[in-house]
């Protein structure tokens, strides 16, 4: 993909409109976009006809999209450059991956192909699309239904097909087609696990956990000569995509568009719950940064500050002007075309006030947590190993038990598609079938909040052995550390800074924003904590922390008040009159 993004629309550059072609991609399936072969390939054709023209190419990637999303960002950006001049050259694969139907079609081409005289292109060839006469149009208007209705017959037969294997093959793990995941293979239409494939799916989830990036995961894999599904090489949004899909533990949803319906295939584990939910955070804590440019320095609290709009909050240093501030990213994120909500958060806060009023309430929830105590954190590190035994055979034990559970979960829906399809065909009156149907839904109920417990308990024995870890390495002279407080040591133990606005009212009656408050999540309970042993006799059998919360607020941080600084009204004007200089 590194040579599509050298294409890529740039939206601060200047195009020459006549000496530039469009080009518009997209793919209508994850497994499409995951293998990187049919964008490459429709990249590869883009670039030929780019070259016959005499043309520079710039790509509009949609990526994976599929024809009932009703949200197409590019398409959007595609229209909008039509309507303010900037595209006159226009080129796309097929009108399979340019529109969902005939009629998308046919206002495109009136609004904006007609209406601006664009010159479009089609296909391998690059040939010019003609808009001009009104047989040619009638010809469009049939070739793009003709298109349709093929699409549309194709995926019915697909469709009906993956319903009816899933109903009932769902539970053994039969595989429906298309290309396999990597680390799994196919034999005799099952998934099953791929003994060396496998194995890097754990090393690629291992690296990414210990910090190691993803385009030196690329190279490592490159390296060691592992291919990817139908390419060569392997891409960053490949292994991204890989590290976020769940089919690694086993789960593997899909859902009918038009009924609704949901069908679960079972499948072999390679990665445990445990690890694919530490990942998840850490993708989320990478991803907090991603694309502020102005972060040019590290900042204590960037890491953990949320805005109580739901975006993210980073520090700006501009040491040219001696500024250090932290901000809310809503405005940025909804400059770049994401849908945000309403922000009050409007005002910036002091980097400096910030980080001491944080950090003193962080010092004292600390000071005061029984969990932390000298005494006890020694207890800890001295039992650190049997500790950290013990939370990985709870894990293990827990894991299993969601095996189960999705065993339940899928034979739970099978019942109830089963019932369905009885009741269609008329073998269950409205009654029994009803009744059937109640049971059914809350067996359901019943066994994904099972589920969510269980994930939530795995969740909680993570932080608890991070915990550990965090008190085996910070614990110790804790007080000092505070003094000079790094982002390792305030993320070991604290999740989340939610911050949220406190407003006022001017003489006249408008609200403004006076001032900030912050709610500090910390990964244990710790505050007004308690430690309860489970014999008192001999402490080895273990503790339980009774009484302690997750969360504190601090005091209000006031916005101050800035403006330009008042002129000295007793400084004498000097005159100089050139014209009289000697």
């Amino acid at each position: 993909m590194n040579n599509i993004d050298k294409h890529n629309y740039n939206p601060t550059k200047v195009y020459d409109p006549e000496k530039t072609l469009f080009g518009y991609l997209r793919v209508s399936s994850k497994i499409q976009l995951e293998e990187g072969n049919s964008i490459e390939n429709q990249f590869t054709q883009g670039l030929r006809v780019s070259d016959q023209l005499g043309m520079e190419l710039v790509i509009l990637n949609e990526e994976y999209c599929s024809t009932m999303s009703k949200i197409r960002p590019k398409l959007e950006q595609v229209k909008n450059g039509i309507r303010i001049g900037v595209i006159k050259h226009l080129w796309y694969y097929s009108r399979s991956r340019w529109t969902r139907d005939e009629i998308e079609d046919g206002l495109i081409s009136r609004n904006y192909f007609r209406k601006f005289k664009i010159k479009v292109y089609e296909g391998e060839s690059g040939t010019l699309r003609r808009l001009d006469s009104s047989q040619d149009r009638m010809l469009d208007r049939i070739f793009t239904t003709v298109q349709q209705f093929d699409r549309e017959q194709r995926r019915e037969v697909s469709i009906s097909g993956k319903k009816h294997m899933s109903r009932v093959h769902g539970e053994t793990g039969v595989f429906m087609g298309g290309t396999i995941n990597f680390g799994f293979k196919n034999v005799d239409k099952k998934w099953e696990v791929e003994e060396t494939e496998s194995r890097y799916v754990k090393k690629i989830y291992q690296m990414y956990l210990q910090g190691i990036s993803l385009r030196n995961i690329k190279t490592f894999l490159d390296s060691e000569g592992v291919r990817p599904r139908r390419s060569k090489t392997w891409s960053l949004g490949t292994l991204n995509t890989m590290l976020k899909n769940r089919v690694y533990v086993g789960e593997y949803t899909w859902k009918d568009k038009e009924s609704g319906e949901l069908f679960k295939i079972v499948l072999p584990q390679i990665i445990s719950y445990s690890m694919f939910s530490r990942v998840q955070k850490q993708i989320t804590k990478n991803i907090k940064n991603y694309g502020n440019n102005m972060r040019k320095y590290d900042t204590l609290l960037s890491g953990v500050l949320t805005c109580g709009c739901g975006e993210n909050i980073t520090g700006q240093i501009k040491k040219t002007v001696n500024r250090k501030t932290y901000g809310c990213r809503s405005m940025y994120s909804q400059w770049r075309g994401k849908e945000v909500n309403k922000c009050l958060n409007t005002r910036t806060m002091n980097m400096d006030e910030t980080d001491s009023l944080i950090v003193n309430r962080i010092k004292s929830i600390v000071g005061d947590s029984n969990i932390l105590k000298e005494k006890f954190k020694n207890e800890v590190m001295s039992k650190k190993g049997t500790d950290s035994k013990k939370i990985t055979f709870e894990k293990n034990m827990i894991e299993k038990s969601i095996k189960s559970i999705d065993r339940q979960l899928d034979t739970t829906i099978k019942s109830i598609s089963i019932n369905e399809v009885n009741h269609m065909l008329g073998k269950t009156i409205d009654v029994k079938y009803h009744e059937i149907s109640n049971l059914l839904e809350e067996e359901l109920i019943q066994l994904e909040d099972k589920k969510k417990s269980y994930l939530q308990e795995i969740d909680d024995l993570d932080n608890q052995k991070d915990w550990i870890d965090w008190v085996s390495k910070f614990g110790k002279d804790m007080n000092k550390r505070f003094k000079k407080p790094t982002s390792k040591f305030i993320e070991g133990i604290v999740d989340e800074i939610i911050v949220s606005p406190v407003m006022g009212e001017t003489r006249d009656g408008k609200s403004y924003q006076r001032g900030h408050k912050f709610k500090v999540k910390f990964k244990l309970p710790i505050v007004n904590d308690s430690i309860g042993y489970k014999n008192t006799d001999k402490k080895s059998e273990g503790y339980t922390v009774d009484q302690g919360k997750k969360s504190v607020e601090t005091q209000v941080l006031e916005v101050k008040k800035q403006g330009r600084p008042k002129k000295n009204l007793n400084r004498k004007k000097v005159h100089t009159n050139l014209l009289n200089s000697h």
